[in-house]
């Protein structure tokens, strides 16, 4: 809940003002204030750069293309994006006007039996502008447009007042239709038509990547519920399909343990491993399934802000396990001691946990709370979930950060950037995260990495209680390593002898010479 302080009150003098104080906040803390949906990015992490004014990340939050919502609706610097807004829009109607069924107040509206298909389903809408629409059309429009706008007080209560009442309902009412049918069509387009006929899109290659990045920007977000009312109407799919597109669209499929940045998932689908929408809304199965489980439920239960917020939860595995609660923590902060130790438990660096005998190794999924520790007596492994670095990465992280900071969503990420940051000091210990196969670096050099792990979380505030358990385990393993000459002395043997395969291929080959040896010279001498 926040609570806004009255300005002329600089602190309170008498008791008259200390019981008019009082009763101000009774006031004004019921009822309770809801957190935005569809929030601005804090002040706060907008840092001006060394040279002046200019926040250093502000580009980081701004639409490169295409702007979503009213934040950065109207911007000069994105007139062509409303142009491919607007097709993809119409293309998404048609979709709605052309499809076997369109759902009106939950009644579908058959097409009649011998009434022709005026295009095909994946041809543009080619409207003469001199003609009226067509009755499906308006039937279509109509109907989106009246939801809407049935929800327009609550969909503006996403979003910042400043930037809302400007808009009078109808023309938010719009605003939302057409964006919401625009994100919705490209999704569809960029996981399930191969990229083909990007001139009827007036999208250029180059801007594949940045209308992803776009649609993830936490300014650029739309409440997910005006996008489960638009997917509600959309006949030709069933909720089945919109979920595995979803978890498509955010990478979210079940791949092996390795990192993909998203022109390489782009490759992927474009390869044929994605699904294909036939004009009999079947979807044909890729041979990759989505990664969703009895835990973790539906991805389209309503429940979530918007896609950001989505994306965030299923990167995270929210519903199934959390950072913050390991196998034996309990609810709460804990105690003084608990804090104590959690604050004060630093380990230098991944070099510092390899001379321990601790090897890193990718985890078996990519969640970002499947960190795991497992310690051997001598040797130890830590599992971290294996990521890519790089421009597109980094944009992301900065608006995952933005969404926990704004809103009342646990520190979990922000906590999984702290470990990390705790683990990086240099370059060297990224170039042992990337041979381990834990990190992918695109970005730049090994410095540009590391710098970015160290200043990124710099000021954030995690969770203490995020991964205790494993933070406790490396603990207790280094302490017990430190308090030990005979586990140091045999994890220096192990990395002199046995550090890698090379060594231990040159042991066995020793071994067998010796043990060759020793049989050809027991039958020499024993020969009768």
């Amino acid at each position: 809940m926040e609570i806004e302080m009255n300005p002329l009150v600089g602190h309170v003098k008498t008791l008259a003002d200390l019981k008019s104080e009082i009763h101000r906040l009774r006031i004004n803390s019921s009822p309770r204030t809801e957190m935005q949906g569809c929030p601005r990015v804090p002040n706060s992490l907008l840092q001006s750069d060394s040279m002046g004014s200019e926040p250093s990340n502000f580009h980081h939050y701004e639409p490169m293309v295409m702007s979503l919502g009213p934040y950065h609706h109207g911007d000069s610097n994105l007139v062509r994006g409303e142009k491919i807004k607007l097709l993809l829009a119409v293309d998404f109607l048609n979709y709605l006007k052309d499809g076997e069924s369109c759902r009106i107040d939950n009644q579908p509206v058959e097409r009649p039996v011998h009434q022709p298909v005026e295009q095909p389903v994946d041809q543009p809408l080619e409207q003469p502008t001199d003609q009226p629409l067509d009755r499906k059309t308006q039937i279509a429009v109509d109907e989106l447009y009246r939801v809407i706008n049935g929800l327009v007080i609550r969909l503006k209560g996403c979003y910042d007042k400043e930037f809302t009442e400007k808009y009078k309902d109808e023309e938010f009412s719009l605003m939302m239709l057409v964006d919401g049918c625009a994100l919705l069509r490209y999704m569809i387009y960029a996981c399930i038509d191969h990229g083909y006929n990007q001139e009827k899109f007036n999208i250029r290659y180059e801007d594949l990547s940045r209308l992803h990045r776009d649609a993830l920007l936490l300014e650029n977000q739309l409440p997910y519920q005006l996008l489960c009312e638009l997917m509600d109407r959309f006949a030709l799919w069933k909720r089945a399909d919109w979920e595995e597109l979803w978890l498509q669209f955010c990478g979210m499929t079940e791949f092996k343990a390795e990192a993909y940045s998203f022109l390489q998932k782009k490759f992927l689908l474009c390869s044929g491993q994605v699904t294909r929408l036939t004009p009999n809304s079947q979807i044909i199965k890729r041979r990759r399934r989505p990664i969703l489980d009895e835990e973790s439920g539906s991805v389209l239960d309503r429940e979530h802000s918007h896609l950001l917020d989505l994306y965030l939860k299923k990167v995270l595995r929210a519903n199934h396990s959390s950072p913050t609660c390991g196998e034996d923590s309990s609810s709460g902060m804990g105690s003084i001691e608990d804090v104590k130790e959690q604050f004060m438990a630093s380990f230098r660096n991944v070099k510092e946990l390899m001379a321990a005998g601790i090897r890193i190794k990718p985890s078996h999924t990519r969640y970002l709370s499947d960190i795991s520790f497992t310690s051997y007596g001598i040797t130890a492994c830590l599992r971290l979930p294996s990521i890519t670095i790089d421009e597109s990465t980094k944009t992301l992280f900065f608006n995952f950060i933005a969404w926990e900071m704004s809103s009342n969503q646990p520190h979990d990420f922000i906590s999984y950037l702290r470990f990390l940051d705790s683990l990086i000091d240099n370059a060297d210990d990224i170039k042992e995260l990337q041979s381990a196969g834990v990190l992918q670096n695109s970005l730049g050099t090994h410095e540009e990495v590391a710098d970015f792990f160290n200043t990124v979380s710099a000021k954030l505030v995690s969770n203490f209680r995020a991964y205790s358990d494993v933070r406790g385990k490396i603990r207790k393993h280094l302490k017990s390593h430190r308090s030990s000459k005979v586990k140091r002395w045999l994890t220096e043997c192990l990395d002199i002898h046995f550090g890698s395969p090379w060594t231990i291929i040159a042991w066995g080959g020793a071994a067998l010479i010796l043990f060759f040896t020793a049989v050809q010279t027991y039958f020499a001498a024993f020969s009768h």
